[in-house]
């Protein structure tokens, strides 16, 4: 096996590109060492966020697509070779990774079910935050809490009771939590709902906010959550 070959296929493989949100917009390319740094971020955000993020579904294909071609080139080599090792331990960090991060998302569809289900619907069709696995998820996981609440509970109470809000018992996110926040490029007059302040904040600098204030620019890529 060359592993040089498959070092240089994680730095800079040709068919690496992420398209951008928008319809109109070209795909960007990136060498796979800036594709595991986008999926760190996304992974940092979607742990450090207090509302479910978009599905980074572009940045996990590319990165499993990647793991496929390790693993077969790990198939090939002598496994008490030391590159082998090497190889292996960094293919283990990449899975625990992208396991981490789907694990940070189905949490918080299991603890905010309905609210999640409830804002995907408001939501025009190109800024859906969903996969549409993780969306089958979240509908049958609402739907059978809401079966297992009716059949432990609800049945054994007077019928008036049966109709009962389902926002009464709706979970929502602590958006006024605070988090930290490194700034990716310049922001100027950041306004802060609070008190309706405003301040600069650097590229590369930290600062603590609530997250309902910074959540725009997490969503844009400005800053990343630490």
């Amino acid at each position: 096996m060359d592993y040089e070959d498959d070092d240089q296929h994680l730095a800079a493989e040709d068919s690496l590109h992420i398209s951008q949100d928008d319809d109109d917009a070209e795909e960007i390319p990136m060498t796979s060492q800036q594709l595991l740094e986008h999926l760190q971020k996304a992974w940092m955000n979607e742990k450090f966020a207090a509302q479910l993020l978009p599905y980074k579904e572009d940045i996990v294909d590319m990165v499993m697509s990647q793991l496929v071609h390790m693993e077969e080139n790990l198939a090939t080599t002598n496994k008490n070779d030391m590159l082998y090792i090497a190889h292996r331990m960094e293919v283990e960090r990449i899975r625990y990774i992208v396991a981490s991060y789907h694990r940070c998302r189905l949490q918080k569809i299991e603890e905010y079910a309905f609210h999640i289900l409830e804002e995907e619907s408001k939501r025009p069709v190109g800024s859906k935050r969903l996969s549409p696995g993780e969306l089958q998820f979240a509908t049958d996981f609402h739907s059978g809490m809401e079966n297992h609440f009716f059949q432990l509970a609800v049945r054994h109470m007077p019928r008036i009771h049966h109709d009962g809000d389902e926002q009464v018992r709706k979970v929502v996110p602590n958006i006024d939590s605070y988090v930290f926040i490194r700034a990716k490029e310049n922001v100027a007059e950041f306004s802060i709902s609070a008190n309706h302040d405003t301040i600069n904040i650097a590229a590369g600098s930290i600062h603590m906010f609530k997250y309902r204030d910074v959540e725009p620019l997490v969503l844009e890529e400005i800053v990343d959550l630490i």
